[in-house]
């Protein structure tokens, strides 16, 4: 779901609020998540969807990927930085999510038997 539809899909929930009220919500909740998540170690809470977080992992660079780098640039350093950006969902979301896999592996496997 892109930007727009989730304003279309929002518009539709509460239509007493102006489109480019729910855009500009949506807008400024995005930039402050987006600056809190640039500090080491922090979360953002959505309700009933979950955390997100940022893990950063420290890296050795040895081998084929340091000569291939030094090739490259002339020089290599010795550690680099891996940066995992995660959702960590709500007990709700997570029982949403496989309820709605199994009905698509159900609907599948009635597909399966109908063309058998």
């Amino acid at each position: 779901m892109n930007h727009r539809e989730s304003i279309r899909k929002i518009a539709r929930r509460l239509p007493h609020i102006p489109r480019h009220t729910i855009a500009e919500v949506l807008e400024v909740a995005s930039e402050v998540w987006s600056e809190e998540l640039t500090k080491p170690g922090a979360e953002v809470a959505l309700v009933a969807m979950g955390k997100l977080y940022v893990e950063v992992h420290e890296m050795k660079i040895a081998g084929a990927i340091q000569e291939r780098l030094k090739k490259a640039h002339g020089t290599a350093p010795k550690k680099t930085k891996r940066f995992s950006f995660r959702l960590h969902p709500s007990g709700k979301l997570r029982k949403q999510v496989q309820i709605a896999h199994r009905e698509t592996e159900e609907s599948e496997d009635d597909d399966d038997e109908e063309d058998a």
